[in-house]
């Protein structure tokens, strides 16, 4: 008998049927061995309210940037067929609104710039949202549209340890070592608000390690091959320890972080631009760091994907304004993006919400004023009823609620709950073919955020399309 057809063989199969059957289905969600990353129902349950959160540091296992089937995009992505009837027009894409007809006006320029191929037009976007982000779905389909047209400037900001199960990012290689402690927005809190561009804060509690690196071409990768500069952003602050930086090919530095107080900084290692390699160290000694970007010195998008497991737009409220205004002018974003509303529907929704939303709005064109802001509406989330599928009230509710604020405040909107299909849609998303939802009724699969993604790439270049027709400096893309 042939040895793949042996007892072992067999009674491997069969464990492995007998271990996936508990992903089947919802109800079974408690014999899992783990959670899949579109699995948020315990999230959205348990995500902690901003009133209760703890202060002190949570320590950290060793971790890798490892992609599954279950949250990494392919390095080639397939074309999804859908049903027209599935989404809310053929051609899957809506408009984005904009009461102003000039909200993305400051975003455009800049990617006109870029187009131009003007010397050091890097257009930066921050992608802040929820577990959606974290999971680099959506933000990851947005990078590599994005720089496949207006250019690659480096594949962007990422955490120095993973902050969040299921932390992940497309296109960059990333691991850390034991040692390092952290606070984060979701908790538990730092004490003075200072969490970095991403909401994390790392202190290392011993030796340290963590190492960034761009994905090898020699090995199919597609994207995220090339970086000609480590930006590692930090907080300089009395008895601030000593940081050592090791780029792959160039001499070892060391970084003291000590300060008279606590600002924002950033320490740049610049390499020939190609494939790189970073490792930072710590000792224990007091350096409190939030993370490395991964960029190159030539026109082009850089695209952060600053997503959060279990977030909602009040826990922003953790950020202190003056260090999130340090950080957004250390990183010159052209366009933020905000991202919420998953985790609002099981925390409950009043007139409250809307101030809350609009107060996060204000900070964040204090902190970015030469940026355009762009709020994205949830994604459709279901409930059963009735041996089937229905949207749950509160979601048209927080859609409305987004859209006025976006219009009392003159920035952008985009309607993603419409834009995959509106009522009822999280429920066609299950049954479609191939599945493009997971059976949490809440989070979309790999190739359902790859639709989501390419739906709002599409309104982005139809807005700027419209810019540059009224623009002479803004070069035209092609049709």
């Amino acid at each position: 008998m042939h040895p793949l057809f042996g007892k072992t063989s067999r009674a491997l199969v069969v464990m492995g049927l007998l271990l996936a059957v508990p992903y089947a289905s919802p109800k079974l969600r408690k014999m899992r061995i783990a959670d899949a990353p579109w699995d948020g129902t315990a999230e959205v349950a348990t995500a902690p309210s901003a009133e209760t959160l703890s202060v002190g540091e949570a320590t950290l296992s060793a971790s890798k940037n490892e992609g599954t089937v279950n949250n990494a995009l392919p390095e080639a992505p397939k074309s999804v067929e859908v049903d027209p009837s599935v989404l809310a027009k053929a051609a899957g894409s809506l408009a984005l609104e904009d009461a102003t007809g000039h909200a993305m006006d400051a975003f455009y320029m800049h990617l006109a710039a870029t187009l131009r191929k003007d010397p050091g037009a890097v257009t930066r976007v921050l992608h802040y949202g929820d577990s959606l982000i974290t999971s680099d779905f959506i933000s990851g389909t947005m990078r590599r549209k994005m720089q496949a047209t207006f250019g690659d400037a480096g594949h962007g900001f990422i955490l120095i340890a993973n902050g969040w199960d299921w932390y992940f990012h497309n296109d960059v290689s990333h691991s850390a070592s034991e040692g390092w402690s952290m606070s984060r927005i979701t908790g538990p809190l730092t004490g003075d608000g200072m969490y970095g561009l991403g909401g994390v804060s790392f202190r290392a509690s011993g030796p340290a390690s963590a190492t960034f690196a761009t994905k090898d071409a020699s090995k199919g990768a597609t994207f995220g091959t090339k970086a000609s500069r480590f930006d590692l952003y930090y907080l300089e602050q009395p008895g601030g320890g000593g940081v050592g930086l090791y780029a792959k090919g160039l001499p070892p530095e060391t970084l003291s972080t000590q300060g008279p107080k606590k600002i924002s900084r950033v320490h740049s290692i610049t390499v020939p631009d190609g494939p790189a390699q970073l490792t930072v160290k710590a000792w224990g000694e007091g350096a409190r760091l939030f993370g490395v970007a991964l960029e190159r010195d030539v026109p082009g998008i850089v695209y952060d994907a600053l997503g959060a497991n279990g977030a909602r737009v009040k826990l922003l409220e953790a950020m202190n304004p003056d260090h999130w205004t340090e950080q957004m002018q250390l990183r010159k974003p052209a366009l933020v993006v905000l991202q919420y509303g998953t985790n609002e529907t099981a925390w409950g929704f009043d007139e409250a919400y809307e101030k809350v939303l609009s107060g996060i709005v204000e900070r964040v064109k204090a902190a970015a004023p030469d940026a355009s802001i762009l709020i994205l509406a949830p994604l459709d989330r279901a409930e059963r009823a009735g041996g089937g599928f229905k949207t749950m009230p509160v979601i048209p509710k927080l859609v409305g609620a987004q859209r006025n604020v976006a219009r009392d405040q003159k920035i952008a909107f985009w309607n993603t709950f419409d834009a995959m299909g509106g009522e009822g849609s999280m429920g066609k998303w299950v049954k479609a073919n191939p599945q493009l939802a997971g059976w949490d009724l809440t989070h979309p699969t790999p190739e359902g955020a790859e639709l989501v993604g390419g739906m709002l790439y599409a309104a982005i270049v139809a807005g700027y399309q419209a810019y540059a027709a009224t623009h002479d400096a803004a070069p035209k893309l092609p049709q």
